[in-house]
């Protein structure tokens, strides 16, 4: 054990990352335009990071004019400032991510949102800044005065916007009971949510034994650590009902099921097509057009849930449901069929991960019980492994990062990367003094230390797999590519090391999710 570092409380959060060129990684963002600027072309690919001036190894935080009060607000839906700016980097995930990102990096004064990207301008915008109309984007700019919106009524003869979505449910940690009948229950869900009202959806469960009583978008409320305050396993209120039971006694929540699910078939299969959605008011007062659009813009914040008899049976007055999932915005979810090549050629994946904090990290007087951050990297069959990370609000020193595969578990949750635990099997940046985190490789570079206001970058990192492992580096680099929700990336710090000596619990992780090849 080594000595403890003097470390100091953190409090706030983190973000964002890079991705790099290698073996020419770059390529377009399909369907979106990287300059959102009034020539609609131009940029460098989208799938890079950090680019230009942004890319030096210092790190570039706000260091003055705090934005972490105020307001972010969009310029108008689908409206794009004329003017805005230079470009600093493109960050791939959800709004508040961006939001988060752009407030604590140095030069970051507005970005566009498209969809399921992020591009970080310079430009100064406000509410008065000459805009136009973009089928994708949506610019963003920072206000510290107090706004008031009242919802404006959707007329007929407007044109609706509508967002795809899915959910891929597994069974719910609480269904591990003696007896359930249902024990791995699972399914998927397609939908389809429009701003005038058109809520449609299709479901397939399977392994189910008693009937679907109910079905609905619940969305998250409260939660105690990043885990069960989005939806990975948070809780809250439905918001929309689908295809339910409406007798007497059953699942109530003010609003009737538009159609009764469709019962199993010889196989434990229920398909139900077509579903209509209907609104469930809640105090926040949301229209549908309200609630469509705060989807669209934190879908992390929502969850499709499914209820059986059998679940509602055993967990009565309380409603657990059977198998639930996250919604993700379909046009962001990358294909992972990769095509069949010559075993000789060299094949190139990128990918990403925003990191938590651990759940196991809430103990008293922990200095980064707060970290989060973004990790972007690149893997290639002929062992080219190099990456790049961001990490915000920590204290202690980074000493080990790693790219693990999960092993075991008890749960659907515990068995995949938002909750597995694992072996590394690639290492990135670290510590190699003795007495650390040693898995038999050196790491090749130190993370970049933590500067004044608590951020670590290190750029252009290189990888090095693990020995021991009963496959080729082209296979493991297949197999993550083939199975990213198998893999996450976890960041120890000394405090979380002297902590939990002799086991190594991160401080913060995420799993991991393809972005190109």
């Amino acid at each position: 054990m080594i000595d403890r570092e003097a470390l100091w409380v953190c409090v706030l959060l983190v973000w964002t990352l890079c991705f790099w060129s290698c073996a020419g990684a770059t390529s377009d963002v399909p369907s979106v335009p990287v300059n959102v600027g009034s020539s609609g072309t131009g940029g460098d690919g989208g799938k890079a990071f950090l680019r230009g001036a942004a890319s030096a190894r210092g790190l570039a935080l706000q260091s003055g004019g705090d934005t972490s009060t105020g307001t972010w607000l969009p310029l108008g839906e689908h409206m794009v400032a004329d003017t805005e700016g230079g470009d600093l980097f493109t960050l791939p995930g959800e709004l508040q991510l961006c939001m988060q990102v752009c407030s604590n990096y140095n030069g970051c004064k507005s970005f566009a949102w498209c969809d399921t990207v992020c591009y970080l301008k310079t430009g100064e915008v406000n509410a008065s800044t000459p805009s136009h109309s973009n089928e994708f984007c949506t610019t963003y700019y920072h206000t510290t005065e107090t706004v008031t919106t009242t919802p404006q009524p959707i007329h007929e003869e407007e044109e609706a916007t509508c967002h795809s979505f899915h959910a891929d449910m597994i069974m719910n940690q609480l269904q591990q009971y003696e007896g359930n009948p249902e024990p791995s229950m699972q399914g998927t869900v397609e939908l389809t949510l429009c701003t005038n009202g058109t809520l449609l959806g299709t479901m397939l469960v399977q392994d189910g034994l008693s009937e679907v009583i109910a079905t609905h978008i619940h969305q998250c409320e409260g939660g105690t650590s990043p885990q069960t305050r989005t939806a990975v396993l948070c809780s809250g209120p439905p918001v929309i009902n689908f295809c339910g039971n409406n007798v007497l006694g059953l699942i109530d929540d003010g609003v009737k099921y538009s159609q009764f699910c469709s019962p199993y078939d010889a196989n434990g299969a229920s398909f139900t097509q077509d579903m209509e959605g209907m609104l469930v008011p809640r105090a926040d007062g949301m229209t549908v057009a309200d609630r469509v659009r705060d989807i669209a813009a934190r879908p992390e914040m929502y969850y499709f849930n499914v209820h059986t008899v059998a679940s509602y049976n055993h967990w009565y007055p309380h409603y657990a449901g059977v198998c639930r999932g996250r919604l993700v915005q379909s046009s962001a979810a990358a294909t992972t069929t990769i095509a069949p090549s010559d075993s000789n050629a060299n094949r190139c994946y990128s990918f990403y991960s925003h990191m938590t904090m651990n759940q196991l990290q809430q103990y008293d007087g922990n200095p980064d019980a707060h970290a989060y951050g973004v990790v972007g990297f690149t893997l290639c069959t002929n062992g080219t492994f190099t990456g790049t990370s961001l990490i915000f609000k920590g204290s202690s020193r980074i000493i080990a990062t790693h790219l693990h595969r999960c092993h075991g578990g008890d749960t659907p949750q515990t068995r995949t990367a938002d909750l597995c635990e694992g072996a590394p099997v690639i290492n990135f940046c670290g510590d190699n003094s003795m007495g650390l985190i040693a898995d038999g490789v050196d790491y090749p570079e130190e993370c970049a230390p933590w500067s004044d206001i608590g951020a670590s970058q290190t750029e252009s990192m290189a990888g090095v797999a693990v020995p021991g492992q009963r496959r080729t580096v082209a296979e493991l680099v297949t197999d993550i590519a083939r199975n990213p929700q198998m893999y996450y990336f976890n960041v120890h710090t000394l405090a979380s090391y002297n902590h939990w000596y002799p086991r190594r619990n991160g401080v913060c992780r995420g799993p991991v999710q393809f972005w190109a090849d």
